[in-house]
C-alpha cells in the first residue's frame, strides 16, 4: 500500500470517527429536550381528554324529555348527605332517610368558575336507610341499605315553562329504564319556596358553598 493510499484510509477512518463523536455529543444534548416536548405532548393531550371529559352532559332522555336512569353517578362529585330519620319525623319523612347527594362534572366544573347552575345540569339523590344508631366511634345515625334514587334536572329547552327550568323525577327502581316527572306542587314547590338558590338547598351543601366562587 502506498503512502497516499493509507494516508486517504487514516483520514477517512479519522474523519468518520469524529463524525461519529460529534453526532454522539449533539444527541446526548437534544435528548432532555427530545424528553421535554414528548412530556409536554403528552401533558397537553392529558389536559385535552380531561377538559373534554368535563364538557360532557350526563343526562340522557326520551323522546318526551323524561330522564333516563342515571348510570355511574357514585362516581360523581358528592356534595353531602344530610339525613332526614324516621325517629325524628313520626315515621314518616319525605325522603328516608339519608340523602346522599351528587352533581354531575360538567356542572360541578361551571359552578365552581360561576356559581351558577348551567342549563344541563344533572343533581341525583341517593336514599340509604338507617341501619343502626349505635358505633365503636359513638351513637349517632349510621347508613343501612340503599332504598332508591331521586333527581333534578335544569333545562330550559327541555323544561321552559318547569319553575326556574327544573324538572324532578322519582324512579321506580334502580332497574327502570327511566324516571317518573314529578308535579309541580310536590317537589318544585318545596324546593322553590326553601332552597337558598336556583331550587337548590345548597344551605345544606358546604361542599358546594365553599367552592362557590367569592364564598369561603
Amino acid at each position: 500500500m502506498s503512502a497516499i493510499a493509507f494516508s486517504l484510509r487514516f483520514f477517512d477512518y479519522f474523519t468518520g470517527r469524529i463524525m461519529f463523536q460529534i453526532k454522539k455529543t449533539l444527541l446526548v444534548s437534544m435528548l432532555p429536550a427530545l424528553l421535554s416536548v414528548a412530556l409536554v405532548t403528552s401533558v397537553k393531550a392529558s389536559s385535552e381528554h380531561h377538559q373534554h371529559a368535563k364538557d360532557l352532559n350526563f343526562g340522557s332522555f326520551t323522546k318526551e324529555n323524561v330522564l333516563l336512569t342515571p348510570k355511574d353517578y357514585r362516581e360523581w362529585i358528592f356534595v353531602g348527605a344530610p339525613v332526614t330519620p324516621n325517629d325524628m319525623n313520626d315515621g314518616k319523612p319525605a325522603f328516608p332517610e339519608f340523602h346522599n347527594v351528587y352533581i354531575d362534572p360538567t356542572s360541578w366544573n361551571h359552578w365552581k368558575k360561576t356559581g351558577e347552575f348551567r342549563d344541563g345540569t344533572v343533581i341525583v339523590k341517593e336514599l340509604t336507610s338507617v341501619g343502626t344508631k349505635e358505633s365503636a366511634s359513638g351513637n349517632g345515625y349510621f347508613p343501612g341499605e340503599f332504598n332508591g334514587i331521586a333527581a333534578m334536572v335544569k333545562d330550559s329547552k327541555r323544561y321552559p315553562d318547569k319553575p326556574g327550568n327544573w324538572a324532578f323525577f322519582g324512579f321506580e327502581s334502580y332497574e327502570a329504564r327511566q324516571g317518573i316527572m314529578q308535579a309541580d306542587d310536590a317537589c318544585a314547590a318545596c324546593h322553590k319556596t326553601h332552597a337558598a338558590q336556583d331550587m337548590v338547598f345548597i344551605q345544606h351543601y358546604p361542599v358546594l358553598r365553599a367552592a362557590k366562587p367569592g364564598e369561603k
